[in-house]
C-alpha cells in the first residue's frame, strides 16, 4: 500500500530556482498527497511563481530562517510522514517512492537521499562540489552520523517527540542537530543514493565563503578581538585551508588552489564582522554543521 506523504518547500527569496523545482515535483511517479511552499519572508517573486502551482502556500511572520521554516512546515502537514525539498533542488522521478520505502520499518523516522550538483559553471561552484558535499556517497548507510537536510523523510510525531528543529540554528546546523536527537530516542536514520536530486545553486565567490563560514561557525560572543582572530586561525588554516589544499593537489584541481588560500581572507574577516556586530550574542556557541570526514 502506497504510504500518504505531505511535502514542503521552504522558500526565502528563490524566484531563480523555484518553477524547476515545483515542476520536478509535480512530475514524480508517486505524487505527495499535499505540497506546501513555506514563505520565510519572501521579497522577491518567489510566491507569485509558487502560485502558478497547485500548492498551499503558508506564511510566517518575518524571516525567521530555515530551521523555522521546517517547523512551520511539518506542523502544517496533514501527515505524519513529511518530506521536504531545499527550494533548489529538483527530485528525479522515482525520488519520492525510493525515500519512503526505508518507512516500512517503524524504528526508521529520517531518512534522506543523495544531491547532485547540476551547476558547475564557475570556480565558486566546483569548489563547493569539492569541499562542501551534501551527500555520503554512493553506499546506503544505516544511521550515518547524520542526515543531510535537502531532501529528506521525517516523522511527524517523532519531530515532535524530540522537540522540533532548534530554531537558534536558523540557517545551518538544525539538520545534524535533529538527526543526533533522533538517533538519541532510539530510532534509526537512513541515507540512500537511490533517491536523488539535482542542485541548482549557483555561486559567487563571496556567497560560497559566506556559506563555508557558517558551516564551521563557533561563536564569537565575549570573547576578545585578538581571541576571536586567533580562533579563526586556528579553526581556518589549522584545519580547514589545510585539508582544502591536500585535497586540490591530490585531485589536480589546480584551479581550486586560489579558492582555498581565499579563505584565509574571507573567514577572519566574517568573524570581525560577526564580533563587531555582536552576532555571538544571539546565536548558539557551537558547530552549526559537521564537517563530513
Amino acid at each position: 500500500m502506497q504510504r500518504k506523504v505531505s511535502l514542503y518547500i521552504p522558500c526565502y527569496n528563490v524566484e531563480q530556482y523555484l518553477a524547476p523545482v515545483i515542476e520536478g515535483v509535480m512530475g514524480l511517479r508517486q505524487a505527495p498527497d499535499e505540497v506546501m511552499i513555506i514563505d520565510d519572508g519572501c521579497r522577491d517573486r518567489t510566491l507569485e511563481i509558487a502560485a502558478r502551482y497547485p500548492v498551499r502556500i503558508i506564511r510566517h511572520e518575518g524571516n525567521k530562517g530555515l530551521a523555522a521554516a521546517r517547523n512551520t512546515g511539518i506542523r502544517s502537514a496533514c501527515n505524519d510522514l513529511v518530506a521536504s525539498l531545499d527550494a533548489d533542488c529538483v527530485p528525479e522521478p522515482d525520488w519520492l517512492e525510493k525515500l519512503v520505502a526505508p518507512f516500512d520499518d517503524p524504528s526508521v523516522a529520517l531518512a534522506g537521499g543523495k544531491l547532485r550538483e547540476g551547476v558547475l559553471v564557475s570556480a565558486a561552484d566546483r569548489w563547493r562540489q569539492a569541499h562542501m558535499p551534501q551527500d555520503w556517497g554512493n553506499e546506503r548507510l544505516l544511521n550515518p552520523r547524520f542526515v543531510f537536510g535537502n531532501n529528506v523523510i521525517v516523522r511527524k510525531s517523532v519531530v515532535e517527540e524530540v522537540g522540533w528543529y532548534k530554531e537558534e540554528f536558523r540557517t545551518n546546523g538544525e539538520d545534524s542537530d535533529i538527526s543526533r536527537r533522533i538517533r538519541a530516542k532510539g530510532y534509526s536514520t537512513v541515507y540512500e543514493p537511490a533517491a536523488r536530486v539535482t542542485h541548482l545553486r549557483q555561486d559567487t565567490v563571496r556567497s560560497v565563503m559566506a556559506t563555508l563560514y557558517r558551516w564551521y561557525w563557533t561563536g564569537t560572543d565575549g570573547m576578545k578581538l585578538r581571541s576571536v582572530l586567533g580562533r579563526s586561525f586556528r579553526l581556518h588554516f589549522g584545519t580547514n585551508i589545510y585539508e582544502f589544499v591536500k585535497t586540490d593537489l591530490q585531485k589536480k584541481n589546480f584551479d581550486l588552489l586560489g579558492l582555498d588560500l581565499l579563505t584565509l581572507l574571507y573567514m577572519p574577516y566574517f568573524d570581525i564582522r560577526a564580533f563587531l556586530r555582536g552576532f555571538g550574542a544571539t546565536e548558539p556557541k557551537l558547530v552549526c554543521a559537521e564537517k563530513k570526514e
